[in-house]
């Protein structure tokens, strides 16, 4: 169980989260490295962050491993829309990239 003292403050995910997070790389990295993972998911945003720096990136840095943002929402950035013909098309796109990597059948 982990006890957050930090409020939650709208765009300041990464102070609030990173702390207790970098603490699990390190003891995992410490007590077992060879279950020490090649990339992390990171629930949050990275570089699609608002300010351009999320959570993702905050925990990449510190860990020294590559990180990726996998927010719940699309954030309104420059070449990006959030509306539904928007996720229709990364959906298509998506499909057809595992159809074409033979991942679907």
């Amino acid at each position: 169980m982990v006890s957050l003292t930090a409020p939650y403050v709208s765009g300041f995910l990464a102070f609030r989260e990173v702390p207790f997070l970098l603490e699990l790389v390190q003891q995992l990295r410490e007590k077992e490295p060879g279950l020490m993972p090649q990339v992390l998911l990171v629930d949050g945003n990275g570089v699609l962050h608002h300010r351009g720096f999320g959570v993702a990136c905050h925990l990449g840095v510190l860990t020294d491993l590559p990180c990726v943002g996998v927010a719940k929402k699309l954030l309104q950035v420059d070449g990006l829309e959030n509306n539904a013909l928007h996720r229709e098309k990364l959906s298509g796109a998506c499909m057809e990239q595992l159809l074409n990597k033979n991942l679907l059948s």
